[in-house]
């Protein structure tokens, strides 16, 4: 018997399976210990803890029949809810807190690849929980978020200033730097979500000249993704040097996966590689481009509407909820800037109002006499 199984799981009492409890759970937990060992040692207890717990009670679907790791599809919004009201009648108050960031962090992951279930809504999820930011790595400082997202840029810049190997190198370095420049200008271009990305074809552009392209994005919803010249120009400067004859538009160059489509884990890490080598925060992804650029847009005065339907939004309220708080502070911000009044000049206009009121008492005082 393996050390592993010789551990039982604390509600069912069943033995701990050798397997991850959910999928993509190892790549997640990965991150969330990147600065800290105990911060991936709790979180993959609180994945134990929230899998076991689907099965022993048989929520969503789950059973014990179910082996690991658990497939994500199949969680709603109301069954993590209910898992955050078990945590707090029967854990302490501090493994409710990390427990609750290790699912919440694991579904934003999840989110941030495009393959969370539909039936989990995550701001309805933040909106229910205290502790509404929560990051994955439990740092005692939270990070603006809109403040990091400043640096989705630097990405761009990452894959677009590094030098271009030689041509016909062996092991596709060429080849792979003029993809990820394609993906990430296409992520900047575009705003879409990562999994309409890797499911883009050649055709779809008509080999880098298309300025659009309609897609069946989120929802099974058509939708319309626009290329910008500077997206245009590093497809076809990729597609050039492709001898494959895959379709797909974004492909594998390593040697075990040559020319396979691009999948939505490795679109992931090519982001993530730009943000741990420019030292941008840890929790930048693909999916901030997203926020980046509507945010951007708003900024810079084009119409919510516009800005719905470049984002593929079925409806404008989700736009509005998730945008209006950022472009209100930045209009209320715009406005300070120009109309704002500090104290010390607050102080020197009452103290002229006070010295003019007091000028004209004086005026009108009727002992005044001219002489």
């Amino acid at each position: 018997m393996s050390r592993g199984n010789a551990r039982k799981l604390s509600i069912s009492g069943r033995s701990l399976p050798d397997q991850p409890s959910w999928l993509y759970a190892e790549s997640f937990l990965q991150e969330a210990g990147a600065q800290s060992l105990k911060t991936e040692q709790t979180y993959r207890s609180g994945l134990r803890l929230f899998a076991d717990w689907l099965q022993h009670f048989e929520k969503d679907g789950y059973s014990a029949e179910n082996e690991w790791p658990l497939n994500p599809d199949l969680l709603t919004t109301a069954t993590a809810l209910e898992f955050r009201t078990w945590l707090t009648a029967n854990r302490s108050r501090a493994t409710v807190t990390t427990y609750t960031a290790a699912v919440l962090g694991y579904l934003d992951y999840l989110d941030g690849l495009d393959i969370l279930s539909a039936d989990v809504d995550l701001n309805k999820l933040r909106r229910h929980i205290r502790r509404r930011k929560v990051d994955r790595n439990m740092a005692a400082n939270v990070v603006d978020l809109e403040h990091a997202r400043a640096d989705v840029p630097r990405i761009v810049h990452y894959y677009d200033t590094l030098p271009l190997p030689p041509e016909n190198d062996r092991y596709n370095h060429r080849l792979s730097l003029l993809r990820n420049r394609a993906l990430v200008h296409t992520f900047y271009s575009t705003a879409a979500r990562i999994s309409e990305v890797v499911a883009l074809n050649r055709t779809n552009i008509d080999q880098g000249r298309a300025r659009y392209a309609t897609i069946i994005g989120k929802g099974n919803r058509a939708r319309t993704l626009y290329f910008r010249d500077y997206a245009l120009e590093s497809i076809r400067a990729y597609l050039k040097e492709r001898t494959d004859s895959n379709r797909a538009l974004f492909v594998a160059h390593s040697r075990n996966r040559l020319n396979a489509r691009l999948s939505a884990t490795s679109a992931h890490n090519i982001v993530k590689k730009a943000v741990r080598a420019e030292g941008l925060h840890e929790s930048l992804s693909a999916h901030d481009f997203r926020h980046f650029r509507a945010t951007q847009l708003l900024r810079e005065g084009i119409p919510i509407e516009v800005v719905q339907e470049f984002l593929g939004h079925a409806d404008i309220g989700t736009t509005r909820s998730i945008y209006a708080p950022v472009l209100g502070a930045h209009i209320v911000g715009e406005w300070l800037d120009n109309m704002d009044v500090t104290p010390v000049e607050a102080l020197q206009r009452t103290e002229e109002a006070a010295s003019a009121e007091n000028s004209e008492s004086s005026d009108d005082s009727p002992f005044f006499t001219e002489r």
